[in-house]
């Protein structure tokens, strides 16, 4: 198959194939996901003749033997019928990705684009330790920004108040879904959408987890907000593959920690309570006094707690440059490559003066690396994100009385200024028109116009929690 996005022929093997290629020279690599190394080979074609060329993958780390699993947040891979289930699995086990959710995808007036067979558990198919599950990105418009929920048992649409996005995600809360904000690795972050959107809903302390991976880029802004105003909001990643031209699936992932043996309940549970990091290609691990990803650590007064930190990478996909901890929000420390190895890793002494989040950032270059060419075009960047260890205080004050909440909500109120003026009722037919151009996107003047009022008193609601802060 001919990847216009790459400028390769790529194809899926389950371990041996045949090709009919013209007489000459050719380089083939051969990939697995991110935990394998490359398998390169170079091999002649002589027309008349059989070639051979076998290629070995070896693995350079194993993160499930550390608890770790590697997922896509957001694939749309259509399954319409459970025959389809094998065909999938192998792929999702050829890109080594352990739990693919794929998800269904909807507009105000439809909810059956890469449609799921099946809701709830009928969904979920498990081959080999590998596992298909079936999702949302519903609702989704241009101004508002997509949404995603995850581990439902019935899928959600509610036509006649598209808009109001709260409506969908208490649904999803009641179903013990998980709740998502899609795209926040991807668009441009001064144009509207989930930045205007998200500011509507947070305050209903319904979300779960942002995407702040993907398309090759990552952006993490947003995302530091969330946690500065107090809400523990776990970060997520995936490629969105085929849409936006996104290469291949897993390209952009994130990994849990799951405890225990790998289901999907499992996994829902690990991701609400925090214990991820986002990746293209680097691994992390991220300790404060030996309490891990997404654990809380509580002291009765200041003091000096241990930060260990670890990346690996494959110096042959990512030349890691650096690792920083991220403390609410701002980079305290920076550790920088120094030798020819595939790590950095660190173990300091750290005071902490407030209750805080920390969490770990890698970042620098891809190698080699197939650009994408898509929405966004490629940094070719490498990079990895950890979820925080929260720090809290007994008897502090809460992390949102902060001056950093008040500069959060300040913003946030501008932001949903600007979208209550785009609301107004003579600049509809604007807004609408607008949204023509994303044909993906498109939400009709007659949905704004009928939801209007109703988004409208969801604003105002909003702005009279940031106006608290």
């Amino acid at each position: 198959m001919e990847n216009p996005f790459s400028g390769t022929k790529q194809f899926y093997s389950a371990g041996q194939s045949i090709l009919e290629l013209p007489a000459g020279d050719y380089i083939v690599r051969a990939f697995k996901g991110l935990e394998y190394e490359i398998a390169v080979g170079e091999i002649r074609i002589v027309s008349g003749e059989t070639s051979d060329l076998r290629l070995i993958l070896r693995r350079w780390i194993k993160m499930s033997q550390k608890g770790w699993y590697g997922s896509d947040g957001h694939l749309h891979i259509a399954r319409p019928v459970p025959e389809l289930n094998p065909y999938i699995a192998r792929i999702m086990r050829a890109e080594d990705i352990c739990i693919a959710n794929l998800l269904q995808w909807g507009l105000a007036d439809r909810f059956h684009n890469a449609i799921q067979y099946a809701h709830g558990p009928k969904g979920i198919y498990e081959e080999d330790g590998y596992i298909l599950a079936p999702g949302q990105e519903n609702p989704r418009t241009h101004f508002l920004g997509h949404s995603i929920i995850l581990g439902l048992h019935t899928p959600i649409h509610v036509s006649d108040d598209y808009l109001i996005y709260r409506l969908f995600w208490e649904r999803g809360r009641d179903q013990g879904g998980l709740t998502g904000h899609a795209h926040l690795g991807g668009g441009h972050p001064t144009d509207i959408g989930g930045q205007y959107g998200l500011p509507v809903v947070v305050p209903h302390n319904l979300l779960n987890f942002i995407e702040v991976m993907q398309f090759s880029h990552s952006f993490y802004d947003t995302w530091y907000d969330m946690l500065n105003l107090g809400f523990r909001i776990t970060p997520t990643g995936g490629s969105d593959y085929p849409c936006g031209g996104a290469t291949i699936p897993g390209k952009e992932r994130f990994y849990t920690r799951i405890e225990g043996s790998l289901t999907y309940e499992n996994w829902l549970e690990s991701v609400r309570k925090g214990r991820t990091f986002v990746t293209n290609g680097p691994m992390l691990q991220f300790k404060i006094n030996d309490l891990d990803i997404g654990e809380e650590l509580t002291l009765e007064e200041q003091g000096t707690v241990v930060l260990e930190g670890t990346v690996w990478f494959d110096r042959n996909r990512d030349d890691v440059l650096r690792i920083e901890v991220i403390e609410n929000g701002v980079s305290i420390l920076s550790f920088p490559r120094t030798d020819d190895s595939g790590e950095i890793r660190f173990r300091v002494n750290h005071h902490i003066k407030e209750t805080s989040w920390l969490a770990l950032k890698a970042s620098g270059n891809k190698i080699d690396e197939p650009r994408h060419w898509g929405l966004i075009r490629s940094l070719d960047t490498s990079a990895a994100h950890s979820a925080p260890v929260y720090v809290t205080i007994e008897g502090s004050d809460p992390i949102r009385s902060n001056p950093r909440a008040k500069d959060v909500a300040r913003k946030w109120l501008a932001r949903l200024d600007d979208l209550e003026k785009r609301l107004a009722e003579d600049k509809i037919k604007h807004l609408a028109d607008r949204l023509s151009k994303f044909r993906q996107d498109v939400t009709s003047e007659k949905v704004l116009r009928r939801d209007r009022v109703a988004l409208i008193d969801e604003i105002k609601i909003a702005k009279s929690y940031f106006t608290k802060i």
